[in-house]
């Protein structure tokens, strides 16, 4: 689908930009008629308590559910049941209806039906004119037979359908439902919290801060999932949101994979939408991304089992939608290592739907027993200082691994910033695999991420310009630097190299290439760093930096 905008006021105040299309992009068919009507029916919502609203999701704090953030009204509203219809004097029709959802954050419209011929064309927009989205057209169809609109800022939407009279068919279509955002999740009306938005707590750190410079190409693979579905067992529309990862595949075809939770399924036809780079412009601010979105996903393959823990519950999503010229060259395809190795490295993810975030784990485990075990990794997380933690929300988000590949995905656990000593659970990617050699592909993502069946283990990130992101274990891709003394007997070492000046990870493994300690470092041309407690022996120490690796070996005698 097309989105057409032009600037209209940039504010260094606001976080979000206005836009209006231009004269020479398409727009709706009033905004260029002189004298014509704007008395168009008004469809009124019901009344909707937001607080009430989320005080009742307070009750289902649970990272084995998606987190809600709006309601929808169905109102099966057509052509000709609905809406001010004109007939022009060349015989061509305007329609028009205006739907009001009082208090609403954000409103958008789900169509349950919709052929319209290729000369018509359909919009919605704000009273004010200063948002409009469209031309919507068949294309726009997921394959779960609905189109979702795009969101608008505020409680009011117009939808404008023009078929001119020497169309090749008379359109039809259905809005199934006026769905009603009431969590500012991409902070449209307010910053109360600050850098924290909606998240329950203030523990979270920012992708922006300086922690989360080295992991920069994880971080641009981490999406904000927003699921529109009927529920039927929580009474209607829904719109629900989890975290995922753009995950990269053996061919490296670009294919727009999202790796997810199999709990963020809301029901089997629901609708996607993906929000790339929904990140502050800077560590603790108050301003950043939040317009950049793909509209359209569908379900490729998923755990399959009601119960998350029986299966190591994972899904994988295929964006449909486009991706935009503004912001795809920014994506990562995530790689990945499904050789079950638990290690330490990162979790990056939305907690509350909120601005993207990044948290450290302490431990990362295989769960030995139990109905979960083999299936999942427990992580606690750092808590002296605390490093960050999860919560709803943050659902189907990627645990990357010392060597920024995926090895997990969220599926549920106690953390929160009020109990940082809580422990999470993650899905392996060892188990996704084949899913206990499940014989449907639709249950694996075997047949999905390595289609020739290669038997590759691990596979690296990859840009969206197809340039592929050196691992840093890779020896002849990492810059050798000096450690003295070394030997070292007390375990302080000094490390000298042409380093650029950043936040690093230094990941030291012994001679069978485990890894023995992670720490986070402030990189400079010299600068120190402490080995106390590890054993007497060979290792090899890795630095990562933003753009570079660098490797040295490190000999402990004391």
């Amino acid at each position: 689908m097309r989105k057409y905008f032009a600037l209209l006021a940039l504010c260094m105040l606001v976080s979000s930009v206005l836009v209006a299309q231009t004269e020479n992009t398409p727009q709706p068919f009033s905004f260029s008629q002189k004298g014509i009507s704007q008395a168009i029916d008004v469809n009124i919502m019901p009344q909707t308590d937001n607080d009430a609203l989320i005080q009742e999701d307070a009750k289902r704090q649970d990272k084995s559910l998606p987190l809600r953030a709006g309601i929808g009204y169905s109102v099966a509203k057509t052509l000709d049941n609905s809406g001010r219809k004109d007939v022009m004097e060349d015989g061509s029709i305007l329609w028009r209806s205006k739907f009001v959802s009082e208090g609403a954050i954000m409103t958008y419209l789900v169509f349950d039906q919709f052929n319209i011929p290729k000369e018509a064309k359909l919009f919605i927009y704000s009273p004010d004119q200063t948002q409009v989205f469209g031309p919507y057209t068949n294309d726009d169809v997921q394959s779960v037979g609905k189109l979702v609109t795009d969101d608008i800022e505020g409680d009011e939407v117009i939808v404008e359908y023009y078929e001119p009279a020497n169309a090749s068919f008379k359109g039809e279509f259905q809005i199934a439902a006026v769905m009603h955002v009431y969590r500012d999740f991409l902070h449209k009306q307010s910053d109360l919290k600050g850098p924290h938005g909606e998240a329950e707590g203030t523990c979270h750190i920012d992708v922006a801060c300086p922690e989360a410079q080295p992991w920069h190409y994880p971080v641009n693979s981490v999406v904000c999932i927003s699921i529109t579905a009927y529920v039927a067992e929580e009474g209607g529309w829904g719109m629900y949101l989890c975290s995922g990862a753009m995950v990269n595949n053996v061919r490296m075809d670009k294919t727009p994979y999202v790796l997810s939770a199999e709990h963020c399924v809301a029901a089997d036809d629901q609708t996607h939408k993906f929000y790339f780079n929904y990140q502050l412009n800077e560590c603790n601010g108050t301003t950043g991304i939040s317009t950049r979105v793909a509209n359209g996903g569908i379900i490729v393959a998923r755990s399959g089992a009601s119960y998350v823990a029986n299966k190591s519950d994972f899904l994988l999503l295929k964006i449909t939608g486009n991706l935009g010229i503004m912001y795809r060259d920014s994506i990562v395809f995530a790689g990945w290592d499904r050789s079950g190795a638990a290690s330490l490295g990162a979790g990056i993810h939305h907690p509350g739907g909120d601005w993207k975030k990044i948290s450290f784990p302490k431990t990362v485990s295989t769960i030995t027993s139990g109905n979960m075990a083999n299936k999942y990794f427990k992580v606690n997380w750092q808590t002296n200082p605390n490093k960050g933690v999860t919560e709803q929300g943050s659902s189907g988000s990627p645990l990357f691994n010392a060597n920024q590949l995926i090895i997990g995905t969220l599926t549920s656990g106690s953390s929160a910033c009020d109990y940082i000593y809580g422990a999470d659970n993650y899905g392996r990617m060892y188990y996704h695999w084949t899913n206990n050699n499940a014989s449907n592909a639709a249950n694996k993502l075997q047949p999905w991420l390595d289609p020739d069946n290669t038997g590759v283990t691990t596979l690296p990130s990859m840009k969206y310009n197809g340039n592929v992101i050196a691992s840093i274990t890779d020896p002849a891709k990492a810059s050798n630097f000096e450690i003295y003394p070394n030997p070292t007997q007390d375990g302080r070492i000094t490390i000298q190299g042409e380093f650029l000046p950043e936040q690093a990870i230094c990941n030291i493994y012994n001679v069978l290439g485990q890894l023995v300690r992670s720490v986070n470092v402030m990189t400079d041309a010299t600068f120190t760093l402490n080995v106390s407690g590890l054993d007497n022996g060979v290792y090899f120490v890795d630095i990562l930096g933003s753009e570079r690796s660098y490797r040295s070996k490190l000999i402990i005698s004391q």
